[in-house]
């Protein structure tokens, strides 16, 4: 029983309130019959002192019984047990978390195509749940009794990213004092902006409730077109928020009708061909909703649809159409490949591009995938290889073949043991390294297959450093068992050699010497750097050669490396645990920018290894090295400026390296810490803030960065040149993963299935606004922190007082002869 308010005091949303009570009336049954017995006595105690009491005066009488009262009350007090209470109060506010999907399949168009729209003017998805956060009075609307959190998901969950505190209000007197009504910076674009290339819906909301369990959790607000194509179904979340009382509500955006889309899912084209070649644009065409179209048209048989080849002339700046197919598309998700033939006659760099024509009634869900591009480099002047090999090992000999029958290059040829009179297919044979600066400078690529390079006299590998790092020159190394292993061990000889190298070489090690050892072939593990490399590009499409690299069974050794060096990107790994050191496992392919130039390192002399699976791998391989290598030589005109990539193809949400030379008008370093590049969008925007490059400190002249990728098509990449009008252009391409392409309409049954029986419920973006505030209750709870008692009749005084009365009582009883 609560017998008097005391104080309260409010700090930093602490509320303490002092408070004396009584324990009355009873709380058991126990206690109640204590109570009761307590009474009896007392009435028992009075009746037998008035009985024995009877012969005396009233005054007598009255005063014996004062102080047997008194005595009987005192103790009556104690066992009413007063006390005096103290809390500590604070009060925790009701949560809601916002749960965006930032999954690719966000940037598809947010409702069912109508006429007249198209992907220009059609709202993303994305953009819809911007509105719906940013603009909107939904946040506002939440924050009157909740707190609400965002986060976002794709293939991972992303938590933490903006806290919008409850409002305040007259009755928050509880909320911390620092707690206000000042709202966090919110960049939604940046937030909402989508990047994953898959959707893990089911769980990334299971993982959510998890950790965020609270009695205060009010619910989650999941926003997002419903897909889910990596992980568990959404059982397992729908079954966690039941079972800790968490309503969950899901906000879908996207078409609910199956989408009708045309899309060229693949250009295929070399990206350098020698004048007078006849090459093919090859591109793969699909369609999705079409048959299900036609049904609705009342039209049987294929669509028949119009593809184009475009051809921008370099010195005019115009597009023309150079040659059309009609395609009849094959049912749905099947690819149909449209081919193009062509046969440049000079050189320049020629933009191609394919675009589909569908009929004007068929309403697309997207129209930005029926149009791509690719540059193709025509050049007249052949690629000058020198091969140079320690003996004639079976990587040297099938990469010659390859090169010496390709029709843009040509091979000269060094074989260390060989002697005059050898028979080699090369253009021409060469018993020593070139004896001048200007024949060595002849050439494009030096390939070097595990040579002995104490025959290369120190003077002329001065050379070649010299026309990797001024010429622009590319030098590619494969490792081998015979004479790397003597460099490794000579370091301090070859000290100017081995800077070329990408990798640290181990000195050789006993059980790498052992032939017993290799006995069973190990894969090669590629890096996400390896898997986008356009020289590791097997195939033509970058997916079938992923597939190919995954079928390779690999190779039987590596030589060992102690790690990469600084700039150094590595591709692949030598994935066998016996051969890993303290810095990681063998690197198989690695390269480096060195000045204008390139390095690359392959760490096995087992490539030939691929002609398992098919010839035409192997040779791709070298092919595309050699491309690889060449490429700081093909730009050498433009040395004051060049733009670097790892890859021409890249898929939407990754990120693209990027390596940059800029020399000054004396072709001196560049004295910057940073230089910044222009990126452009496939709709011309520019990406803002432009991407900043950073100083690589191992080598001054040249800049460092990346930027990320989140639109599908073809970027553009232009870097100023110091002190000049002019600008360095590149490209990349840009596509969308299939896994997010695979369904497109939103699947409004799954988040059904997710709210189900929790207590949420689905609904529209347009209906979000109203009807969750009202669904949202508020389960804001007072809790205490710390209490404190004081027992009032716990007092030296009362015991005292208690005797005092009794010894009183017993002292009056003697003088009135009753004891």
């Amino acid at each position: 029983m609560l017998l008097a308010n005391g104080d309260a005091s409010r700090a930093d949303g602490i509320t303490t309130t002092t408070t004396v009570e009584v324990d009355f009336p009873p709380e058991t049954v126990v206690d109640g019959v204590l109570f009761v017995g307590f009474a009896l006595a007392g009435i028992l105690l009075i009746f037998f002192l008035w009985r024995d009491t009877s012969r005396l005066s009233h005054l007598s009488r009255a005063w014996l019984l004062l102080l047997r009262l008194s005595a009987f009350v005192g103790v009556l007090i104690i066992a009413l047990n007063p006390h005096q209470r103290t809390q500590k109060e604070s009060f925790r506010p009701s949560q809601v978390i916002l749960l965006a999907d930032t999954s690719t399949s966000m940037q598809q168009p947010a409702s069912d195509p109508a006429v007249g729209t198209s992907v220009e003017t059609a709202e993303m998805r994305w953009e819809v749940i911007q509105q719906l956060l940013a603009e909107s009075t939904l946040v506002d609307s939440l924050r009157e009794q909740h707190v609400v959190d965002v986060a976002t998901f794709d293939s991972d969950l992303l938590t933490g990213l903006l806290r919008f505190p409850k409002r305040l209000s007259s009755n928050d007197s509880a909320v911390p004092a620092e707690q206000s009504d000042e709202l966090p910076a919110a960049d939604w674009e940046q937030i909402l902006q989508p990047a994953g290339l898959a959707t893990r819906l089911g769980d990334s909301v299971d993982k959510l409730l998890a950790e965020s369990r609270s009695e205060t959790l009010a619910g989650v607000v999941v926003l997002t077109d419903g897909v889910n194509n990596v992980g568990r179904d959404v059982t397992a979340a729908n079954r966690r928020a039941k079972r800790d009382g968490v309503p969950l509500f899901a906000v879908g955006v996207g078409g609910t009708k199956p989408p009708v889309n045309l899309q060229l899912a693949r250009l295929i084209v070399p990206s350098d061909v020698h004048v007078g070649d006849a090459f093919e644009v090859t591109a793969l065409l699909q369609s999705s909703g079409v048959g299900d179209w036609l049904a609705e048209q009342n039209r049987s048989g294929p669509l028949s649809v119009v593809v184009e080849l475009l051809r921008r002339d370099p010195e005019t700046d115009e597009t023309s159409v150079v040659d059309s197919r009609e395609v009849l598309l094959a049912d749905d998700g099947v690819p149909v490949e449209v081919t193009f033939s062509q046969s440049p006659i000079s050189p320049a760099e020629v933009e191609y591009s394919v675009q589909v024509r569908p009929p004007p009634s068929l309403l697309e869900s997207r129209d930005d995938d029926n149009f791509v591009s690719r540059t193709v480099n025509i050049f007249d002047r052949p690629t000058k290889v020198l091969m140079i090999a320690g003996g004639p090992m079976r990587d040297y000999r099938f990469a010659k073949n390859v090169l010496y029958r390709h029709p843009s290059m040509d091979v000269d040829v060094w074989l260390q043991t060989g002697s005059v009179g050898i028979s080699q297919d090369a253009d021409e044979i060469l018993f020593d390294f070139p004896e001048t600066r200007e024949a060595l400078f002849s050439y494009d690529v030096v390939m070097a297959f595990d040579i002995d390079w104490s025959r290369i006299p120190s003077e002329r590998r001065e050379w070649l450093s010299e026309w990797i790092a001024n010429e622009g020159g590319g030098l590619v190394i494969i490792a081998g068992d015979i004479f790397t292993p003597r460099l490794a061990a000579a370091d301090e000889e070859f000290t100017d050699v081995l800077t070329l190298y990408p990798v640290v070489l181990e000195p050789i090690r006993p059980q790498f010497d052992r032939k017993d050892r290799w006995n069973q072939p190990w894969p090669i593990e590629l890096t996400p750097d390896g898997q986008a490399a356009a020289f590791l590009r097997i195939t033509d499409d970058p997916e079938t050669s992923q597939l190919a690299w995954e079928q390779f069974p690999g190779v039987f050794r590596a030589y060992p490396t102690n790690g990469q060096k600084s700039g150094a990107t590595v591709y692949g790994y030598f994935s066998d645990p016996l051969s890993r050191t303290d810095q990681g496992a063998p690197i198989l392919f690695a390269s480096q920018r060195y000045g204008q130039g390139m390095t690359a390192y392959i760490g096995s002399p087992e490539i030939w290894r691929l002609r398992a699976l098919d010839e035409a791998y192997n040779e791709r391989f070298w092919i595309n090295l050699t491309r690889m290598a060449v490429e700081g030589r093909s730009k050498r005109g433009l040395q004051r400026a060049m733009i670097v990539l790892d890859g021409r193809e890249y898929g939407v949400g990754q990120t693209v390296p990027v390596r940059a030379r800029v020399l000054t008008s004396s072709f001196e370093t560049l004295d910057q810490d940073t230089i910044t590049i222009d990126v452009y969008d496939p709709r011309g925007r520019p990406l803002i803030p432009a991407p900043v490059l950073r100083q690589d400190q191992t080598r001054p002249a040249e800049f460092v960065g990346d930027f990320r990728v989140t639109t599908p098509g073809k970027y553009r990449l232009e870097l100023p040149v110091p002190d000049s009008a002019e600008n360095i252009k590149d490209e990349v391409t840009v596509t969308l993963p299939k896994l997010e392409m695979e369904s497109l309409q939103q699947d409004v049954s799954q988040l059904e299935a997710l709210v189900s029986e929790t207590g949420g419920a689905y609904m529209t973006a347009e209906q979000a606004v109203t009807r969750l505030p009202e669904l949202l209750e508020n389960r804001g709870q007072t809790f205490v922190l710390d209490q404190q008692v004081v027992e009032l009749w716990d007092r030296r005084w009362v015991m005292f007082l208690l005797i005092g009365l009794l010894s009183l009582e017993w002292l009056s009883r003697k003088l009135m002869r009753l004891a």
